[in-house]
């Protein structure tokens, strides 16, 4: 990870050494800045919750945080009558920060409709910030609309039909890597598709065939599709890069492993339960090598907690999820749906979603509530969608989420909000009980040489975190375990472990685990949230 992507760098002064029990503890003097990353490289995050990177417990429990939102929220609201956002400003989009720039890109709803088109009209607009806090909408002069272009509208291929396309949500990833620099900006659109005569006796009426339509742009604002103009007046199913019978909705696109991904729900009869019931709301992924051809079957990435059948459960995955790649480990958040049989009672908030192959995804804590929606009367009453908006500034985590009511079948007025939290401090393992607790990791790769740092705290003489290495069969490592175990008994978000005789991790070995102990005598005090080893 870069350091435009997360933020200043924490420069560490040199480790002062002390004894602890024979032990030797590293305590960094004053804090700076927040560490670079070197390269574009990730480091391996050991986050509390991640139950395949520690999947070995003794004596812990798990307690997840919700951030806090923003007391000037919200960041972006809808514009005023007769603008391109005038009804809402939805935010199913994604925050990307490019150098010292903060760029969002969102679903615009007006007051006007599009020809043909029975619903309000739905474009794609374009914002921006300097400090992920206060944003503007530029005057881009790239689409007409109202008769004028003074607006902050992206520019989209004029053969588009808006009424069809309905860019509801709209994801972008930023490659600056990417060799063709026509195509550094990805996104991927909601779009509708054309049925032949052949394929209407095929899908049932009241059906809504659907797919994704990519994008590639240069700078983020001038977009071209990339798929060829249809042939037609609109695309058919032989022209969308996949073709799903009823609504694939789109919650999220991200990069894995060299592949590309985007996720949403799908609903039977394009998904089904694993036994072949029928299914609603589960969240699938489909699959690219080049963004451009994607995979007609789709994986079952998620389900709900407890959900049983479309007729016995009204607590649903709502659109899963809007992702967020930390290299080993995926966050993600998505729609917790609380549905009623009445619009009036329906709620939804936003829970928290975790993988390690990009495919499959899990609750942390099922049903556990990321952040909430708003009490009625609040601008975020009833109802939040989340969108693709995760940033590290300075100390801080920075979640971008939008409101959404749906007890309003108009869906109300959407803003988009900000929620901020200490950075990475998703949630902590601390002790059950009295006495010591532990967890182990599965064996890492050996980066030779690598350094180790801690995100934790309530540490002090007290209450510290023993660390040892051990090797894949469980044996100790020399030099690094038993009265070599290094001993971290200072918080902070970035804290550097050294063992006695080590700075760095220079094992021999190809894997290693690590073993961490919360320990001393008010061990209960520890809280553990995160380590990087880079």
């Amino acid at each position: 990870m870069d350091r435009k992507t997360h933020g200043p760098s924490l420069l560490w002064k040199p480790l002062i050494g002390i004894s602890l029990c024979g032990l030797t503890v590293a305590i960094p003097a004053v804090r700076d800045a927040l560490p670079a990353q070197p390269g574009t490289e990730h480091p391996i995050h050991i986050f509390a919750f991640d139950d395949d990177t520690i999947p070995y417990k003794e004596n812990l429990k798990l307690t997840m945080v919700s951030p806090q939102k923003y007391p000037g929220n919200p960041i972006l609201s809808p514009g005023p009558e007769g603008s391109v956002d005038a009804i809402r400003a939805q935010f199913y989009g994604s925050v990307i920060r490019v150098g010292q720039k903060f760029r969002m890109w969102y679903s615009a709803i007006s007051d006007t409709t599009v020809a043909g088109s029975v619903s309000r009209s739905a474009r794609i607009a374009y914002a921006e910030s300097s400090d992920g806090i206060h944003w503007v909408k530029p005057v881009l002069g790239l689409t007409a609309f109202q008769g004028n272009k003074r607006n902050n509208l992206v520019g989209m291929p004029p053969y588009l039909d808006f009424s069809r396309i309905e860019p509801l949500a709209c994801f972008v990833l930023y490659e600056p890597e990417e060799k063709n620099s026509a195509r550094r900006y990805k996104m991927a659109v909601y779009g509708r598709y054309y049925l032949s005569d052949e394929a209407k006796k095929r899908i049932p009426g009241d059906n809504v065939p659907s797919s994704i339509y990519p994008f590639f742009s240069e700078d983020g604002l001038n977009w071209q599709l990339a798929v060829p103009q249809p042939k037609g007046k609109w695309f058919d199913e032989t022209e969308v890069p996949f073709r799903v019978k009823n609504n694939f909705e789109i919650g999220g696109l991200y990069k894995f492993d060299g592949l590309y991904y985007v996720a949403g729900q799908e609903l039977s009869p394009d998904i089904t339960m694993p036994d072949g019931t029928p299914a609603r709301r589960t969240m699938v992924t489909h699959w690219s090598g080049d963004f451009v051809h994607w995979s007609q079957d789709r994986s079952f990435s998620f389900q709900r907690y407890g959900y049983q059948s479309p007729r016995q459960s009204l607590q649903e995955a709502h659109e899963p999820a809007a992702v967020w790649n930390r290299g080993n480990v995926l966050l993600g958040l998505y729609g917790l749906w609380h549905g009623a049989a009445v619009n009036s009672e329906r709620r939804m908030d936003l829970g928290f979603l975790v993988s390690n192959d990009a495919v499959h995804f899990r609750e942390p804590i099922s049903d556990f509530v990321f952040i909430a929606a708003g009490a009625d009367g609040e601008w975020d009453q009833r109802g939040l969608i989340h969108g693709q908006g995760y940033e590290q500034v300075g100390d801080r985590t920075y979640i971008y989420y939008g409101s959404w009511d749906p007890s309003n079948s108009g869906m109300g007025r959407c803003a988009v909000g900000l929620a901020t939290m200490g950075r990475d401090r998703f949630g902590y393992l601390s002790t059950r009980e009295m006495g010591e607790g532990q967890f182990t990791s599965k064996p890492l790769a050996n980066l030779r040489p690598a350094s180790l740092s801690i995100n934790a705290e309530g540490l002090s003489r007290d209450a510290y975190l023993r660390i040892e290495l051990i090797d894949k069969m469980g044996k100790a490592i020399q030099g690094y375990s038993g009265p070599d175990a290094a001993v971290v008994a200072n918080p902070g978000l970035r804290v550097k472990v050294s063992w006695p005789a080590k700075e760095r991790i220079q094992c021999s070995d190809s894997t290693f685990r690590l073993r961490f102990v919360l320990a001393g005598p008010q061990e209960d005090r520890v809280r553990f949230y995160a380590a990087y080893l880079e």
